[in-house]
């Protein structure tokens, strides 16, 4: 290695210490510079709330809750905990400048960016404090499709339409019918599950050494069935007489 290729390394690995040690300082000053729930609720009781009841409780109380939103029943931090969506479309109301209306009484610049700014940590904090957390998951069945297609890809039987009895499948808020909210069981839905069992069931043909399963239901159809296929095995290897063939012959000398 020559001399000039390890002033350049002394040099990189002393800039990288550097880079490194200056980072050790300046993330654990912005961490420090995050408000703690505390000061936020102080902040809230103090300076927040007051803002709103000035410029948003007439349209958004108890009584008339415009757009389903109450501004007066968030009275602690704790409350507005519970309503994370409700106060991110407060911040974008705030953001966008349509509330309050043109027609309202308005907050000056520095009032609404106080507002925005409080609001904006507020969501931040609550994010970092539900980090890792997808929220309730519910215990959802298949969806009419997905069942369909499993019962299909397990036996082998692609013309079998177990839910077609079912009823048809509603969809979530977001316009999914695959949600787990939207894919609820009743009582007479389960009832019709145990009908699709009983007629999956009869498709089923016991072997000596464990079950298939045949797109038929009867056994002289499913005898019927295999014949078939039988005769379309030989009926590659047989002319239009019914004779076979050399090919077969052949083929058959060159599996032995």
């Amino acid at each position: 290695m020559s001399e000039k290729s390890g002033i350049r390394i002394r040099i990189g690995l002393a800039l990288l210490a550097c880079a490194l040690a200056i980072l050790g300082f300046v993330f654990p000053s912005i961490q420090a510079a995050e408000p703690s729930r505390e000061s936020l609720a102080a902040e809230y009781l103090k300076e927040v709330r007051p803002l709103f009841q000035g410029y948003c409780w007439r349209c958004h109380n108890s009584q008339k809750h415009q757009a389903d939103v109450d501004l007066n029943s968030f009275t602690s931090l704790a409350d507005i905990s519970k309503a994370p969506r409700t106060w991110q479309k407060v911040l974008e109301m705030l953001e966008s400048r349509q509330m309050p209306p043109k027609i309202a009484k308005q907050p000056n610049d520095s009032e609404r960016d106080r507002l925005r700014l409080w609001v904006r940590s507020f969501l931040k904090t609550e994010a970092r404090a539900q980090a890792g957390d997808p929220g309730p998951v519910v215990l959802r069945r298949l969806s009419n499709a997905e069942y369909t297609y499993t019962v299909r890809d397990l036996t082998g039987v692609v013309d079998l339409q177990p839910a077609r009895q079912f009823p048809t499948d509603g969809a979530a808020g977001e316009g999914f019918t695959n949600a787990g909210q939207a894919l609820v069981m009743s009582s007479a839905l389960l009832t019709k599950y145990l009908d699709a069992g009983k007629e999956i069931a009869a498709h089923a043909v016991l072997l000596p050494d464990g079950l298939r399963f045949s797109s038929k239901t009867t056994r002289r159809d499913c005898t019927n069935e295999i014949l078939d296929q039988i005769r379309g095995i030989y009926r590659q290897y047989t002319d239009a007489r019914g004779k076979h063939a050399r090919q077969l012959a052949r083929h058959c000398l060159r599996h032995q």
